[in-house]
């Protein structure tokens, strides 16, 4: 009969923690634990935008924080160990902006702004595989317009509209 009776204490006592257990997993907290993250750019980066748009006004649309994984496509066999170490290279990785053509939406020159000793030669060498120009801007670079347009213009020579 005790027997019987300490089975019984320890299925409550299980049923009891498994439920106090299964309400904590299905709190929204725990089950969605994210939030929208404010501000989505930092005060530098909401100023380089702002001169990115006037400086390139009409001519390319401005893309912001684009994943590299979004535009690079691994050239490995799919699968295979070089696959996935190509993959993870560029996973965590992600473009400032990305200047891109208005109509057909291909990418024409990635932008990066950030210190030059924290030059990523991992995205410059990408960069230089795939034919993407990419502009590294310092903080003063980008808040300079004239600056910025000229490392535009150099990136990406303005195409004449005159003769076809």
């Amino acid at each position: 009969m005790s027997f019987l009776a300490l089975v019984l204490v320890a299925f409550v006592c299980f049923a009891l923690v498994f439920f106090i257990k299964q309400r904590q997993y299905n709190h929204p907290a725990l089950r969605m634990p994210y939030r929208l993250q404010e501000p989505f750019f930092q005060p530098s980066e909401q100023e380089l935008l702002a001169l990115l748009q006037q400086a390139v006004g009409e001519r390319f649309l401005i893309l912001c924080k684009v994943r590299v994984a979004d535009v690079v496509e691994v050239t490995a066999v799919p699968r295979r160990a070089p696959w996935y170490q190509a993959v993870n290279r560029i996973s965590a990785a992600r473009f400032d902006f990305l200047l891109c053509d208005p109509q057909t939406l291909t990418p024409c020159c990635a932008i990066e702004m950030e210190q030059p000793d924290e030059a990523n030669a991992f995205v410059d060498e990408l960069c230089q595989t795939i034919d993407l120009p990419l502009i590294r801007l310092t903080p003063e670079t980008a808040r300079a317009y004239d600056r910025l347009c000229a490392a535009i213009d150099q990136a990406i020579p303005p195409i004449s509209h005159g003769s076809a």
